[in-house]
């Protein structure tokens, strides 16, 4: 089976580069039984971007970083049933993607997971002998870092609300799951390793807020003050 995989970045310096690599490694290293079609889509535009991956693909848009524009600018390359969306600053332990497809084989609608990151979990009571978790809950079950869906999740809830430029979109993709009644669930033994918000690092401090804080309004606006 081939995988389409969406990753965002912001390649200013040797060490993002070297982080991309390191991400896109243990994807493709976690597995001998799949293959995956990397869609790296990269905000620096001031030279061009390669990778000594075969399986990558660079898209530079040429426009201000918005994270779910962004998204749906990966998502016009894909060609396959299952999408891998993730965090440059993850790695992707052995056999994740096996058991995240072995979790949806024991239930079909079981077709948004996230990956599980012990070091994040090590304060939260779940019950590692528990296959999946169920839920919605962001930084619990539905992780932002790493989301894996099937395409019929995009067919069903839409492409991605580009007024969420970075936070709260992962909310925001919470809510659209449950206002659609589609399953998400974290896998206990699909791993990876987070290296915590080192993909904040990008933003310029002049727009921090509005694609923080200041997207609550709308997330606000849409979800909670529905009246």
């Amino acid at each position: 089976m081939e995988i389409d995989v969406i990753i965002l970045s912001y390649a200013r310096n040797e060490t993002i580069i070297q982080m991309n690599n390191t991400c896109i490694d243990s994807i493709n290293s976690s597995t001998n039984k799949h293959k995956f079609n990397i869609i790296l889509i990269e905000t620096d535009v001031s030279k061009n971007h390669s990778y000594h991956q075969k399986n990558v693909t660079v898209i530079q848009p040429n426009i201000e970083f918005n994270y779910n524009r962004f998204l749906n600018i990966g998502l016009e390359y894909c060609k396959n049933n299952w999408i891998l969306i993730t965090n440059n600053d993850t790695i992707y332990h052995p056999n994740f993607i096996e058991n995240m497809l072995y979790a949806n084989e024991n239930d079909n609608e079981l077709m948004s997971m996230s990956c599980i990151d012990d070091d994040w979990f090590r304060h939260v009571n779940f019950n590692r002998n528990v296959p999946v978790h169920y839920g919605h809950n962001v930084g619990l079950e539905l992780t932002g870092w790493c989301i894996f869906l099937n395409k019929e999740i995009i067919k069903t809830i839409g492409k991605f609300d580009e007024r969420f430029t970075f936070w709260y979109q992962d909310d925001d993709y919470s809510r659209n799951l449950i206002k659609h009644n589609l399953k998400h669930g974290l896998i206990s033994n699909a791993k990876v390793t987070h290296l915590l918000s080192k993909s904040h690092d990008f933003i310029e401090s002049s727009k921090k807020y509005n694609m923080t804080d200041g997207v609550f309004k709308i997330f606000y606006d849409k979800w909670v003050n529905l009246h």
